[in-house]
């Protein structure tokens, strides 16, 4: 079927797990078979390098409205030249101005949920005013909730988020699938050579290397991952760990490295490319997911266990979904500095029974691979086809 997906940005330009999930996405529904139009929001002027027909919505738009606009604009051009079955949003502010009175009424929309936009960003407002951040959070809910309104169906990646979009958003269970992320596996994969890539990387025999791939925002729980390091290195003093990202808090944070005497061992590389994003999963001997709230999935989880590395996460959301299945056991009690450190220096002291890298590997092939979601997903877009012929929303 023709199916009109609508985005955020994209991820050469803007990483991040909602912009990595939508090419790998789109990319796994056009070898499952449907035809794809996607339509993003890159940097003006940008061509997007792929072989995907994704359109960069934004090239002569200079702010967030004319952004907006523009995104409807080329939804309603091809509404009419490519002549989508599904409509597929996902992210609901560049879909706000898309009314269901310019689709036609045989075309039933399907959101992917991606997360409470309005409660992540105040969340990271968190220097603004306190009145400020209430206007700014109630009328982003506002635009979510519109746009929501209008979906007869929804995709979310775990219970965690179904919870959020039914008790957040009023949203009835029966429109709500829960579809779980997946990972590119033949990109994320096992390194030939691990011993050779860690001398590249600069990780000594038998040093042992800790790795966390995040946003470097406040919710993250990079904060607490760093002072728990400071007593994982009195144990273990030998201990690395590198962080890769970048976000409004990394200052404060690198501070923090200086002010806690672990330079030596704890290193912020800012943002990595894709290609050594995937070189730090396999080199590393554990990654870390510290985050404290609103991981709606974490594809950073998945993404290090297909490359074999075993992940430690925070019990929240997402993370503790994924890891409770596969093994308890690298699940942090909560998201306490002392829980962490107490469990990373438990498992650098061999007092843990972690999995293998060939187990985490397996667990991942056998549960979250893009050829399951795309016929899941083509299931969801069957249903809501039904009901559209039907004439109803299936409530």
């Amino acid at each position: 079927m023709n199916v009109l997906t609508t985005g955020l940005g994209w991820n050469d330009q803007q990483p991040g797990g909602l912009n990595r999930y939508f090419v790998d996405y789109t990319s796994a529904m056009k070898q499952y078979g449907h035809s794809e139009l996607g339509l993003v929001v890159a940097e003006p002027g940008i061509e997007l390098n792929t072989s995907l027909n994704v359109a960069n919505t934004a090239v002569k738009a200079s702010n967030l409205l004319a952004r907006i606009r523009s995104v409807r604009k080329h939804t309603l051009q091809a509404v009419q030249q490519f002549r989508p079955d599904v409509f597929n949003p996902h992210f609901a502010l560049y879909a706000s101005m898309v009314s269901r009175q310019s689709l036609p009424e045989h075309i039933p929309i399907v959101t992917h949920f991606h997360g409470p936009w309005a409660l992540e960003s105040k969340l990271e407002e968190g220097n603004k005013p306190r009145l400020v951040r209430e206007a700014r959070y109630l009328l982003k809910k506002q635009v979510e909730q519109l746009t929501y309104r209008r979906s007869d169906r929804f995709i979310v990646l775990s219970e965690y988020f179904r919870d959020i979009l039914s008790g957040n958003y009023g949203i009835d269970d029966r429109k709500i699938h829960i579809i779980p992320g997946a990972v590119e596996h033949e990109r994320f994969k096992p390194h030939r050579d691990r011993e050779a890539l860690r001398a590249k990387l600069g990780i000594a025999p038998g040093q042992k290397l800790l790795f966390c791939a995040r946003r470097i925002v406040r919710r993250m729980g990079i904060d607490r991952l760093i002072e728990a390091m400071h007593a994982v290195t009195r144990e273990h003093p030998t201990a690395l760990l590198y962080i890769a990202g970048d976000g409004p808090m990394r200052s404060e944070y690198e501070q923090l490295i200086v002010k806690l005497g672990i330079t030596a061992n704890v290193k912020m590389l800012g943002r990595v490319s894709n290609e050594e994003l995937v070189e730090w999963y396999q080199a590393a001997d554990y990654s870390i997911v510290p985050t404290i709230t609103l991981e709606g999935f974490g594809l950073v989880t998945i993404e290090s266990m297909a490359c074999g590395t075993p992940v430690f996460g925070t019990p929240y959301g997402g993370t503790n979904e994924i890891l409770r299945k596969f093994s308890p056991d690298l699940l942090f009690n909560d998201g306490t500095v002392e829980s962490i450190s107490g469990k990373l220096i438990h498992a650098l002291s061999g007092r843990l029974a972690i999995p293998t890298r060939e187990a985490c590997r397996e667990h991942v092939l056998q549960r979250y691979t893009w050829s399951s979601v795309a016929g899941a997903v083509t299931e969801v877009f069957k249903e809501a086809q039904q009901i559209r012929q039907k004439g109803g929303t299936g409530r």
